[in-house]
């Protein structure tokens, strides 16, 4: 038996729709009712992740019918229920009413912020994972052991952003999840040390900043923080194509000793070197 060719079919499938739309076979509005009963009973909840799709199901779903069916198999029951949607009548279209307008303003709603986000998509690479796997990652090497250095000895849990450091600390981890949002999980003044190298260049301004406000959460009084940071002049010598679809940009030195200064961290230092620098600061 040779193998089935789904797109062949599909192809005659839709030869065969068009050429009985075009005959008159299918009757005006039978389309749009097969597709009205197909989001009835497949919403577009349980068949992906199009936005669009889902406020299209949610518009449709904003009507509230206000007279409910009264057709029963048993004939006094279809005779009951058709008196009391005649005594409650009104009652019925009030309510459909309120929630009818709410459903409505709701689906507004949704169609501004998807609108926003299909913006912020647009403008923002890091929405779209396709865009960063064409760059080659090809940060430099930091220098690890300076900044293991510039945090020195410590009594406690230390937290490290790259897995050739974790055996340089006693008692120290390195997480596979994204660091900013592992440090959400993570129990006020539980880490003695944080090190954050090769994660900082890349990523947007707004976990950039919020690396350093909750790494003042968890860094006990007299943890030590060590951030690498790429040279802000060298950034996309190494891969222009990396830089240029990249979610965000490394922030000067400056920068980061101002955050860190801002979030109440102490004895702030800023060690230049040969295109990255390293910021320490104590908690």
């Amino acid at each position: 038996m040779s193998e089935l060719d789904l797109g062949h079919v599909l192809r005659e499938i839709d030869d065969e729709v068009r050429a009985r739309r075009a005959s008159g076979d299918f009757p005006p509005g039978m389309e749009r009712d097969l597709e009205l009963v197909f989001a009835r009973f497949a919403p577009a909840t349980l068949t992906g992740d199009d936005l669009e799709a889902l406020v299209e199901a949610a518009d449709r779903a904003a009507f509230i019918q206000s007279d409910p069916p009264t057709a029963s198999r048993i004939p006094a029951v279809s005779i009951l229920k058709r008196v009391e949607r005649k005594l409650l009548g009104w009652f019925f279209r009030f309510l459909a009413q309120q929630m009818t307008t709410f459903a409505g303003v709701t689906v507004q709603a949704l169609r501004q912020m998807a609108h926003r986000i299909e913006t912020l998509e647009e403008a923002t690479p890091a929405a779209n994972p396709a865009l960063m796997s064409l760059a080659r990652q090809t940060a430099l090497v930091p220098p690890l052991a300076a900044a293991v250095d510039a945090i020195g000895p410590v009594d406690g849990r230390v937290l490290v952003s790259h897995d050739d450091v974790v055996d340089r600390f006693p008692n120290a981890y390195a997480t596979t999840d994204d660091v900013a949002e592992h440090l959400l999980d993570v129990d006020d003044d539980a880490l003695a040390g944080l090190l954050l190298a090769g994660i900082t260049d890349r990523a947007p301004l707004g976990t950039q900043v919020s690396l350093v406000e909750r790494a003042a959460r968890v860094l006990r009084r007299g943890g030590r923080i060590a951030i690498v940071a790429s040279s802000v002049a060298a950034w996309g010598a190494a891969n222009p194509v990396e830089a240029d679809l990249a979610p965000g940009r490394p922030l000067h030195p400056e920068t980061w000793a101002h955050l860190l200064v801002e979030h109440g961290f102490a004895d702030v230092r800023v060690a230049p070197g040969d295109g990255q620098s390293i910021i320490t600061a104590t908690r």
